[in-house]
């Protein structure tokens, strides 16, 4: 058995795995707050093969192959002033939280938000944002502008009247998880902390562009297709020297 055969088989999934992330980062990369996926390799030990059934010495194989694990790079998008009173940036750590159409609690740093006509602080999308003790925004939809200082408290006509919530976790990377749409969702056992004074500062009239470079997603996709060049070079080596080992030995005088 050719087990080199079933390596290179294993790197070019992996490396098709590594295509789609990078395909899908720069489909985002115009995306508010959106946060690049992130890839890591590492060889996995796929058993032990005998190297002959005949020796006697019991040699075997080791048999690794390449394992590709997905992340989520949060590192900090540049913020963009856009001077519209309707958007925020976290600069610092933090999240903001959106109730969903169904329910669910999502995660992002996309502050963009309108005043629908129920004076629920919603997203495009419908999504309603959560103020520090989970539950929804509501200000007056017919009153005056809305003016949101550094820690996320939220004023209209010179009084409080609510303040955004921000919320961290202990190891985001294992916490959350990607649904979509520049959205996170936690894992079960995650519990949302409120972000601490001092951990955030609210941006008002900013936004977080997306934290992918194009130039370096565009480079990524080079190298994977040379890599999966290489590889498939490789099957197809294998494939002809398995080819020409048949046809000497298995040829008769």
């Amino acid at each position: 058995m050719n087990l080199s055969l079933y390596e290179n088989a294993a790197a070019l999934r992996g490396l098709q795995e590594y295509q789609d992330i990078i395909a899908n980062n720069i489909a985002a990369s115009h995306v508010a707050g959106f946060k690049a996926g992130a890839v890591g390799f590492e060889a996995v030990e796929g058993g032990e093969i005998a190297r002959s059934t005949h020796d006697r010495l019991k040699n075997e194989l080791p048999g690794s192959f390449p394992l590709i694990r997905s992340e989520i790079d949060y590192a900090a998008g540049e913020l963009r002033q856009t001077g519209n009173e309707m958007d925020l940036a976290l600069h610092g750590d933090g999240f903001f939280a959106l109730s969903s159409v169904n329910g669910d609690t999502v995660f992002t740093r996309d502050g963009q938000f309108y005043v629908n006509a129920d004076g629920i602080l919603v997203n495009v999308m419908g999504h309603e944002f959560s103020d520090d003790s989970g539950s929804n925004i509501r200000v007056n939809a017919g009153s005056g502008p809305l003016t949101i200082d550094k820690e996320g408290q939220i004023f209209q006509d010179g009084e409080q009247v609510s303040k955004i919530g921000v919320f961290t976790f202990e190891n985001p990377a294992a916490d959350l998880r990607k649904v979509g749409g520049g959205f996170m969702t936690r894992r079960e056992d995650a519990v949302p902390v409120e972000a601490e004074e001092g951990q955030f500062q609210v941006m008002q009239g900013f936004l977080e562009n997306s934290n992918v470079s194009a130039i370096r997603e565009m480079i990524n996709l080079i190298e994977v297709g040379r890599a999966h060049e290489a590889n498939q070079k490789m099957i197809q080596a294998f494939d002809q020297n398995v080819g020409r080992a048949i046809g000497t030995l298995g040829h008769t005088s």
